[in-house]
């Protein structure tokens, strides 16, 4: 069996395999004997039946194919430790010669990444400040959360939450889906309802009822609503005023529950979280700066199937969280006016970019000896995840069998491990290149 390799673009191997005419001829037999253990033929024993009777019995043409799938098994094997190649995908196999056998088998392997040197230093975290404003407008939205409401008789205004049925129809008279509802509170002046919508209600009283019309945007979610015009009825079943508590010592011990709480204490309290709200959102964009930084100063040839898997991996994310905000897929590429196809054309030089950057950060934590997780470090991190799963299964009724396989996932040699190993590598890297995260 002769096996020739030659290297193409984007990490893709050939691999010419012919045999001679001795080997073509042996698969042929290993073939036909194959296919004749599981031949039934009247008269014959399975398994004793004569090569002429079973030729005859099956074709010359399934003898050849079996022949083919038995020589190319092999040969693609034996290449593959000659090549001393590790695949990532399933090969291309083509046929190029028959009698004897000769094929050309494509194979996508890990390429080879090459670093320039790259100073990390470049990436800064700044310090973070709040500013007292920040704190105020905390402290206000908490005593927001906290208000007392009482139902006014005057007219209402910005401020207000008032509790209202509304129809809304088109200018046929027709109700529209989503546009009714009863019962419904809305806080005049939070930005909540349609532009307009609003402005439409401030000023009106408990028992008033008034029909006006509403635009929606051009740009609304909706196409079939977008740009219309649509006639809403309004009837206000109640006007409630907000009375924000005083934000004291009173308070303080109101909202924590903790006896004894100072105003100040809490206000301190605030301002800590809101400095880690700041200095956690610096360091996500330093690791972000750092991990484009390094994709900069790499070069591979990279492989179809690593970019095919980040698009999937990026439009995967966009439908989440389309879900999550209540818009299904079909309905996000209708407001972006693309075809999916589209969209992962447009993705793709964005995916290279990821690409170039993850493997690039592997690179530079497999050179770096100062980088090791070690067994202690792996084994509190495996129980934090199976404590995750033990979660999970409790509130979601997962199947026995299903927790059991997620669990034995991160024994040690299977992909969970593997995971949590390179979670830990990363997280070594940029604690050794940005600091700690605080």
């Amino acid at each position: 069996m002769k096996i020739t390799r030659k290297d193409q673009k984007n990490s893709i191997v050939e691999l010419t395999v012919v045999l001679n005419k001795a080997e073509w001829e042996k698969a042929e037999e290993t073939a036909l004997r194959k296919i004749a253990t599981t031949v039934k033929v009247d008269g014959f024993r399975k398994g004793h039946i004569p090569e002429a009777v079973v030729r005859q019995k099956v074709g010359e043409g399934a003898i050849k194919q079996e022949a083919i799938d038995l020589a190319i098994s092999q040969g693609y094997m034996e290449a593959l430790q000659k090549e001393k190649l590790n695949p990532l995908a399933q090969p291309e196999v083509a046929i190029e010669k028959m009698d004897p056998l000769e094929f050309k088998i494509s194979v996508q392997v890990y390429p080879e990444v090459k670093i320039e040197k790259i100073d990390t230093s470049k990436v800064k975290i700044t310090a973070s400040k709040v500013t007292k404003k920040e704190i105020d407008e905390q402290i206000e939205m908490i005593c927001n959360q906290s208000a007392e409401k009482s139902p006014v008789t005057r007219k209402s205004k910005k401020g207000d939450t008032v509790v209202i049925d509304f129809d809304g129809k088109n200018a046929d008279g027709e109700t529209q889906p989503g546009m009714k509802s009863a019962g419904h509170p809305l806080e005049l002046g939070a930005g909540a309802f349609i532009p307009g919508f609003e402005e439409e209600v401030i000023g009106m009283k408990k028992g008033e009822e008034k029909t006006f019309p509403i635009t929606f945007p051009k740009d609304y979610q909706s196409t079939d609503i977008a740009g219309k015009e649509f006639f809403f009825t309004v009837n206000v079943q109640d006007v409630l005023e907000k009375t924000l508590p005083k934000f004291d010592d009173a308070f303080a011990v109101k909202i924590t529950g903790e006896e004894g709480k100072k105003a100040d204490d809490l206000r301190e309290e605030i301002k800590g979280h809101l400095k880690k709200r700041k200095d956690d959102a610096k360091y996500a964009d330093a690791q972000k700066d750092l991990f484009e930084l390094i994709g900069k100063g790499t070069t591979a040839d990279l492989p179809p199937i690593f970019i095919e898997e980040e698009i999937k991996g990026m439009i995967d994310n966009m439908k989440m969280q389309g879900l999550q905000q209540g818009m299904p897929w079909e309905k996000h590429l209708e407001m972006m006016k693309k075809t999916e196809e589209e969209l992962k054309i447009e993705m793709r030089k964005d995916a290279e970019k990821a690409v170039l950057s993850r493997l690039g950060l592997q690179a530079m934590i497999k050179e770096d000896s100062s980088i090791v997780v070690s067994e202690e470090e792996m084994e509190t991190e495996i129980a934090l995840e199976l404590a995750r799963i033990n979660n999970q299964a409790q509130q979601k009724g997962i199947k026995k069998e299903e927790i059991e396989a997620r669990k034995a996932s991160f024994k040690k040699g299977h992909d969970g491990w593997a995971q949590v190993e390179n979670r830990l590598n990363i997280r070594k890297f940029f604690e050794k290149h940005l600091g700690a995260k605080a």
